[in-house]
């Protein structure tokens, strides 16, 4: 049996045994972020995160809020608040979930990827 149809059967599973379909997806993407990382280290929390630079150019992605925050040394809350829209930015940084920033469209200007920010 193929990875793809192992994850797309337990999140069936998953699914029947919550008795609803609604998030059917969301569970297919945390047992794929588990097999990725390792179910050992998985949580929910392990979503990776994006940050934009003040023209919405991608400045870096991450594995976690927790990677961003030790590797640049910005708090973690401050990212969390950004990410919840609690606060405009954090780090000088606008912080998104990969998860959703694939979801904006973009401008293409200069061959960089832009996303417009509000």
């Amino acid at each position: 049996m193929l990875q793809s149809e192992v994850i797309n059967k337990l999140s069936r599973e998953c699914c029947l045994a919550m008795g609803s379909f609604d998030y059917h997806q969301t569970v297919r993407i945390y047992i794929q972020m588990a097999l990725a990382v390792g179910v050992d280290h998985f949580s929910k929390e392990m979503e990776e995160v994006v940050a934009l630079d003040m023209n919405g150019t991608e400045a870096g992605r991450f594995k976690s809020i927790q990677d961003a925050s030790d590797k640049l040394g910005i708090c973690q809350s401050g990212i969390m608040n950004n990410l919840a829209g609690r606060s405009a930015w954090a780090g000088g940084l606008k912080w998104m979930k990969v998860k959703d920033y694939e979801l904006v469209p973009r401008e293409q200007e200069h061959g960089l990827t832009i996303i417009p920010l509000k």
